[in-house]
């Protein structure tokens, strides 16, 4: 009888034991919980999650495999490694930061021919060799079309000139000069400037058409450039050129007084009279 008494409270004892702190099953559910734990499993399940995280890894190194498939978005940080296969279409403008090794050239670059294992065909990029930088007369070209023309004429013009295509934005197929013994009025593009500026090329000639207009027609900018100007302070102007006292307004007032648009610019003609014309502003009204 004592036997069986000790026995019992040993299985009340054990039961209360179960009531007050629960003990996981060594085998696992059939169905998944609604509710998350807690405290997270300290073993990784051996099946990936159906449903990706919402929020990114929080882990301090990259991945060891790339993606399968390209972000649609760029990075804010460029890479620290460069591309192991090079650009199918080569730059024609040199990197606004160059590197240390080889030397970029900065300015104005001429053509130059280019007989080497990576290519045939001309090049403005400032790494021609000394011998033909010491005399750029004889070797260089302010136009692609004129170095291949010299240089591969025949047979290889075409694969020269087809080297850079012509629609890209960053290529300088040509530079500008100024057109001093022609009609003087504007800058041209045909290779065809005197030896003086192609021996000092980094003065005289232009990687286009608004920086030569800039530097040799700045008083006559705009139709040097076939540009229209930005009218901000209206678009009547004083015509003096006649001797009369007339205020226009067919766009073609000259240069300097776009640069002063505030004192040579009017809205309205009665503006205009009033302040280029008034000791005879009946005349011009």
């Amino acid at each position: 009888m004592k036997f069986a008494a000790a026995a019992l409270t040993l299985l009340a004892a054990v039961g209360r034991g179960a009531q007050g702190q629960a003990v996981p099953s060594d085998v696992p559910s059939d169905l998944p919980s609604n509710v998350p734990s807690d405290v997270p499993s300290t073993v990784p399940s051996d099946v990936p999650s159906s449903l990706p995280s919402q929020s990114p890894s929080e882990s301090a190194q990259p991945s060891d495999q790339p993606s399968d498939q390209p972000s649609e978005t760029p990075s804010d940080v460029p890479s620290d490694q460069p591309s192991d296969e090079p650009s199918s279409t080569p730059s024609c403008s040199p990197s606004s930061a160059p590197t240390e090794s080889p030397s970029t050239k900065y300015g104005v670059n001429l053509f130059y021919p280019e007989w080497t294992s990576s290519g045939i065909g001309c090049r403005n990029d400032g790494d021609e060799p000394d011998y033909m930088a010491v005399n750029p007369t004889e070797w260089l070209s302010s136009t692609m079309q004129a170095c291949c023309k010299k240089y591969f004429d025949g047979y290889m013009y075409d694969d020269c000139m087809g080297r850079y295509p012509p629609d890209h934005d960053d290529c300088n197929v040509m530079l500008y000069y100024p057109d001093w013994n022609g009609s003087n009025q504007g800058c041209l593009d045909d290779g065809k400037e005197p030896y003086y500026m192609l021996s000092n090329h980094q003065y005289f000639l232009s990687n286009s058409i608004e920086e030569c207009c800039e530097k040799f027609y700045d008083w006559d900018f705009y139709t040097c450039s076939g540009t229209t100007p930005v009218l901000t302070h209206g678009e009547f102007y004083p015509d003096w050129s006649g001797g009369g006292s007339t205020c226009l307004a067919d766009g073609k007032m000259p240069d300097y007084m776009i640069g002063n648009q505030k004192w040579y610019l009017s809205t309205t003609l009665e503006k205009c009279c009033e302040r280029h014309f008034y000791w005879d502003i009946n005349e011009c009204l």
